[in-house]
């Protein structure tokens, strides 16, 4: 029914056409009748093709909004969630990297376990707590003055690693960093999960999510520079019952 509705000027004109055509087939009708009956369907011709091509620039409008205008940035970000909505579920490689850590691999802890156990390689790379590099952390932050608060944080993600790395499979690594990366990155198999740190802000990060399937370049340009800062990290010192021989 809405697609008769939609085509009326269509049923109308072929309704109107095939009387006017049997009137002056059987010489049921004048040349007047037929005259007004031919313009009446012309009529209803050209409103058909006006609706059409409203209908058509309203087609070009949408394409250009969503194909060739940039996408609002409300389509691209959202308000962190330190990793929670990442699907972590069967993944083979993961890789993690922040400041502090501290709620991002409490919210993945049991899918790091599960991931060491299929044989799965696991790379974790934090600011060092025992470096200078705690002072530009609280610098960047709501709390300048309080650069032993990172490093506090940082020692319960050291631990947490510590006994994943107890898990006899599997392979984890972890570097220290000694400076403030700008970007928080999860990387799992084939996507990238991006949280862009704020500036001395209270309110939540903005974050983003790239696959490689999707968004290729993008997607290539944060992997690169997962490994960048991965290889600018410290290797983590190897200690009795805490990590796993690690490779520099």
């Amino acid at each position: 029914m809405q697609r008769i509705w939609q085509s009326l000027d269509v049923v109308i004109s072929l309704l109107v056409s095939l009387t006017v055509g049997i009137l002056g087939m059987l010489n049921l009708s004048n040349g007047s009748v037929l005259a007004g009956a031919t313009l009446a369907t012309l009529t209803v011709l050209a409103a058909g093709t006006l609706h059409s091509r409203f209908q058509m620039n309203g087609l070009l409008t949408l394409a250009r909004r969503h194909f060739v205008e940039p996408p609002a940035a409300d389509r691209l970000l959202r308000s962190s969630t330190s990793g929670s909505d990442a699907e972590l579920t069967g993944a083979t490689e993961i890789g993690i990297i922040g400041v502090t850590l501290n709620r991002t691999l409490r919210n993945h802890t049991a899918a790091l376990a599960q991931c060491l156990r299929r044989g799965g390689t696991v790379r974790v790379a934090v600011i060092d707590p025992d470096g200078a590099v705690a002072g530009e952390a609280a610098r960047r932050s709501t709390t300048p003055d309080a650069a032993e608060i990172f490093a506090h944080r940082v020692r319960p993600t050291l631990d947490l690693l510590a006994e994943l790395a107890a898990i006899p499979a599997g392979r984890i690594e972890v570097r220290l960093l000694g400076f403030v990366p700008a970007f928080g990155l999860l990387t799992v198999d084939d996507s990238v999960h991006v949280d862009v740190y704020s500036h001395t802000f209270g309110g939540p990060d903005a974050s983003m999510t790239l696959r490689a399937d999707r968004d290729h370049a993008w997607y290539e340009h944060f992997r690169a520079e997962f490994e960048q800062i991965w290889a600018s990290g410290t290797p983590s010192l190897c200690q009795k019952d805490r990590f796993s021989t690690l490779a520099g």
